[in-house]
């Protein structure tokens, strides 16, 4: 007698739930969230399906419903990927429509996707765990996407006419506790609570110097001789002749502005929705952008990614143990890009030219 091919794929499916179930229990599946994982760095599909009616045996039971599966995963990966921003407004997918070696290294990327966890149903379905990372050597979307640079561009001068906030913490402060300070203190609540803002270390400009007296010159000296300090002069200008000739400083000039030896940034952005992008900019007020992947060695960027998205303030390692932390004041182009203040930019440009954390790319922002 004949046995249906209908039966024939049940009894596939029944043996292999007996010979696989102990293995691949559907419990493993569980540990992977699908969605795009920006503190992860990964895009997590899970693709099902289920042992065709035509199947007649174990092997070509399984051999199918894996492939179902994995087409659904596909599908879905396309989907996700699609979604992911690149910048600001800006989606792989839009930048699907116009840049046709992108859309292929991008589908590439998609086929390539690796599967970390396969599953046979009680019900005799299917379930695939594929992932793609964003960031990495091998098969990352930002590989996909990323263009070279055709130069590296420089990190910005700060503001030379505004004093850098002064951190209220030393490098023995816990990193979460200088967190907790930066998220409760600002600016305009030091000045509120008799703090300082201006450093007080008199800094003695390279002008006056000079062999021979500029104008600059002349005023700085009479300034420094009615006992004002140097800084509060160029920064907070008392009278007609210094607020027109207000002196401007190079990065180079702040060289004993650093306060030392930061290993990397932390940019406080909770409460503002940040949206993570693979490309982030941070920008002062003023507009200016101080920190960007055109200032970055673009294979680095693909390695490393520009940022950590990190929602737990125990969990800022990439930061380094001794990092600067500052408060985004707002967010900007769809909640993408932190803004900072012009005192705190002029702590992060000042403190980089120092140690260069920003070209090493250690910086975190905490989100919600």
């Amino acid at each position: 007698m004949k046995v249906p091919k209908v039966l024939s794929a049940i009894a596939a499916a029944a043996i292999l739930l007996v010979t696989s179930a102990s293995a691949n229990a559907a419990t493993n599946a569980s540990n992977y969230v699908e969605g795009v994982d920006w503190t992860r760095k990964v895009i997590t599909v899970v693709g099902e399906g289920i042992v065709p009616p035509d199947a007649v045996n174990y092997t070509q039971a399984k051999g199918m419903a894996s492939k179902a599966a994995q087409a659904d995963a596909y599908r879905k990966m396309g989907e996700l990927v699609n979604g992911v921003r690149v910048e600001g407004e800006t989606t792989v997918e839009k930048m699907l429509t116009t840049q046709d070696t992108i859309k292929l290294r991008v589908s590439a990327t998609i086929k390539g996707a690796k599967i970390v966890n396969e599953t046979f149903l009680s019900d005799g379905g299917y379930r695939v765990v594929m992932q793609v990372p964003i960031f990495g050597v091998s098969n990352s979307l930002a590989g996909a996407v990323f263009e070279r640079n055709e130069a590296t561009e420089p990190f910005p001068e700060p503001v030379a006419d505004i004093a850098p906030t002064t951190p209220q913490y030393s490098s023995t402060t816990p990193v979460k506790r200088r967190i907790e300070m930066t998220a409760q203190v600002t600016i305009e609540e030091n000045v509120d609570q008799g703090f300082n803002p201006v450093p007080t270390t008199p800094y003695r400009s390279p002008l006056s110097r000079m062999s021979v007296p500029s104008l600059d010159t002349i005023i700085l000296q009479k300034l420094e001789a009615n006992s004002m300090s140097v800084q509060e002069a160029v920064y907070q200008p008392t009278n007609a002749a210094a607020t027109s000739q207000t002196v401007r400083r190079s990065v180079e000039d702040y060289a004993s502005a650093a306060q030392g030896d930061y290993t990397g940034l932390i940019v406080d952005c909770r409460g503002l929705e940040l949206q993570p992008v693979m490309s982030p900019v941070v920008k002062n007020v003023n507009g200016t952008k101080i920190y960007g992947h055109k200032n970055l060695d673009i294979d680095r960027v693909i390695r490393e990614g520009m940022a950590d998205y990190i929602n737990d303030t125990a969990n800022v390692d990439r930061a380094g143990v001794n990092p600067l932390v500052v408060k985004a004041v707002s967010v900007e182009n769809f909640n993408s890009n932190p803004v900072l203040s012009i005192p705190d930019s002029n702590r992060v440009l000042i403190e980089n030219h120092a140690t260069k954390f920003l070209k090493d790319l250690k910086v975190v922002f905490l989100f919600d």
